[in-house]
């Protein structure tokens, strides 16, 4: 699965969740950077990733995410991603 499969995937995941039709990610994005994208909607977000995905986050890496791209990168190295 490549980088931007996975951004794709998880746009539709954080759109679902947040409940915004027209969402558009990037990967410098933080979550700051998104409607509704506070602390709640972050744990349901990450829980819906990882069911996605069939990853799990130690709560380290979860906390030391800054942006979009730092999750897609931690996804693509989970399921083998280029």
């Amino acid at each position: 699965m490549t980088h931007e499969q996975i951004l794709e995937r998880l746009t539709r995941i954080v759109a679902e969740t947040l409940d915004i039709d027209d969402l558009v990610l990037e990967p410098g994005m933080a979550a700051a950077d998104v409607p509704g994208w506070d602390s709640l909607s972050h744990v349901q977000i990450i829980v819906a990733v990882e069911r996605a995905f069939g990853v799990r986050f130690r709560t380290g890496e979860i906390a030391s995410m800054a942006n979009v791209g730092e999750l897609v990168s931690r996804v693509a190295t989970r399921v083998g991603g280029t």
